[in-house]
Formats: C-alpha cells, sequence, structure tokens
C-alpha cells in the first residue's frame, strides 16, 4: 500500500531541515578557521611550562608548577568551551578529531624530547627557553591546520547520512 508523496511539500520540508543544519556547520567551520587567541594562548602557556622546567627545581616546585600548568590548562578548556556557541553531541566528533589529538601530543611530545637532545647534546645556552620556543612553535604550526582537518568532513558526512535516510525512507525529525 503505498500513499501518495507531494513533491513540493517534500521538498520544502526538506529545506525547512536543511537550512538550520547548514547554518550548524557554517558555525562549527567557523569556529575551526577563526580565533586563534586560544591556540596562542595555551602556547604560551606551554612555553612557560617547559622553560620553567629548565630552572633545576625542588620536587615541591616541580610538583606545584606541574599543578599550576594543569590547572591554567583546564580553566582555558573550561573558559573557551563556554564561549563556544555550538555544542556538538559526541557523534558529531570523527576519528580525524581524535587522530589530531593524538597526532599533536606524539608531536609536540616528540618536538620536545629532540629539542631537548639537540640543545643539550650541543651544549647551548639556555636549553630549556630554546626547548620551548620551539615546541610551541610547533603547537602552533600544527593546531591551526589539524583543526580545519578535523572538522572539514562533518558536513559532507552529515549529508551522505540524510542522504541514506531518504533512500530508506528514515526520518530524523
Amino acid at each position: 500500500m503505498t500513499t501518495p508523496v507531494d513533491a513540493e511539500r517534500a521538498w520544502q520540508d526538506l529545506q525547512r531541515i536543511r537550512v538550520p543544519q547548514e547554518r550548524v556547520y557554517d558555525e562549527i567551520e567557523r569556529c575551526a578557521h577563526g580565533d586563534p587567541k586560544a591556540i596562542y594562548i595555551t602556547a604560551a602557556v606551554m612555553w612557560v611550562f617547559i622553560a620553567s622546567m629548565g630552572l633545576k627545581l625542588p620536587a615541591w616546585g616541580l610538583w606545584l608548577t606541574l599543578a599550576a600548568y594543569v590547572g591554567v590548562l583546564g580553566s582555558l578548556a573550561v573558559v573557551y568551551s563556554r564561549r563556544a556557541r555550538m555544542r556538538l553531541h559526541r557523534s558529531r566528533y570523527s576519528w580525524r578529531s581524535f587522530a589530531t589529538f593524538i597526532a599533536g601530543g606524539c608531536l609536540t611530545g616528540g618536538t620536545i624530547l629532540l629539542a631537548d637532545h639537540l640543545a643539550d647534546s650541543l651544549a647551548l645556552p639556555c636549553p630549556s627557553l630554546i626547548t620551548a620556543t620551539v615546541a610551541a612553535a610547533v603547537f602552533v604550526l600544527f593546531t591551526g591546520p589539524a583543526n580545519r582537518w578535523a572538522v572539514s568532513p562533518l558536513r559532507e558526512r552529515a549529508l551522505r547520512g540524510h542522504a541514506t535516510q531518504a533512500v530508506h525512507g528514515e526520518a530524523d525529525l
């Protein structure tokens, strides 16, 4: 048993759903492309932490510095997540988001280890400052393009999902 479908009504319903969804993806992409202030603040905090590791602090000073670093990064995460106008459901994070996070950690950590080893082996003055500068620069250069790469397929994936639902007759209202 089939029911007649009004093509004009179906098209209007599709547009009613698609237009707000496009605005959501436009906002997500805008957030990934703009406002590099959070990246620079995070890099500056990381620079201060890595530079302070070269001060030969006692054990309690090291732990205090580490606690302050984690606290400042946590507060930055809270402040910037509250500023975001869009809250993504966990299903909107793709494998690219997790790959970006893991690759960023590996790249930044590897840069810290490599720069520290090179600065020590070459007996450069102020090796912790050199390590901090190189690590912060790599972080800034990696984060922007990586965020854009991680967010870019969200719109295409959503459109493919709606096309699949339309073919199978599923409604997502």
